[in-house]
């Protein structure tokens, strides 16, 4: 017989040897073996190599997505501290109703932007791009800088219809949080 066709025996070399110990046949069962376990150990490896691959993928996805909305954060506080708009957002700080035309126009677009931080935040929580630190010092943020003066108060009232309602409960909640005596920026009594 020229082939044997058995169940895979370790004992069993790859090649059948005669009375002279020549090598006359290959033992097909031993080399199919092999190939099959070369094949579960390349699978092994390329399943190892994608999941590297995507948690590298997720860490760049989680890095773009953090220095987004900090870049973000910071354009709105340059925005915020020049010189005309100083004056602007101190002022809806105390009393957001007071405020006309353009200086209201200022002081809602400053604040939707921050509040779009505070959005962007949570959406990139929501999908693990980011972990819950980053929302937790954005509320404190919010806690201290704004929500312990009453114009954000009246102006979140006017300006929370556009948010989805998992932003709305996560602004209202840190609000309820704030402390309504604290005066970050000194200006609660200067006026």
């Amino acid at each position: 017989m020229l082939f044997e066709t058995s169940a895979f025996d370790p004992k069993r070399t790859l090649f059948k040897t005669n009375k002279n110990n020549e090598e006359t046949e290959m033992n097909w069962d031993a080399i199919g073996a092999i190939a099959e376990v070369a094949g579960v150990i390349g699978i092994i490896v390329s399943i190892g190599y994608l999941g590297m691959q995507v948690r590298h993928s997720n860490q760049v996805a989680e890095d773009a997505s953090f220095k987004s909305t900090f870049g973000l954060g910071i354009t709105v506080y340059l925005e915020m501290i020049e010189s005309e708009n100083v004056d602007v957002i101190m002022n809806g700080l105390l009393s957001y109703d007071e405020l006309r035309g353009r200086e209201k126009m200022i002081f809602d677009n400053v604040m939707t932007c921050w509040f779009g931080v505070a959005e962007s935040a949570l959406l990139s929580q929501d999908l693990d791009i980011v972990g819950d630190g980053t929302t937790e010092t954005l509320g404190y943020a919010f806690r201290t800088r704004f929500f312990p003066y009453t114009g954000i108060h009246s102006w979140w009232s006017e300006a929370k219809g556009v948010y989805p309602p998992e932003v709305q409960h996560w602004i209202e909640h840190e609000m309820a949080k704030a402390d309504m005596n604290a005066d970050f920026y000194g200006i609660k009594n200067s006026t």
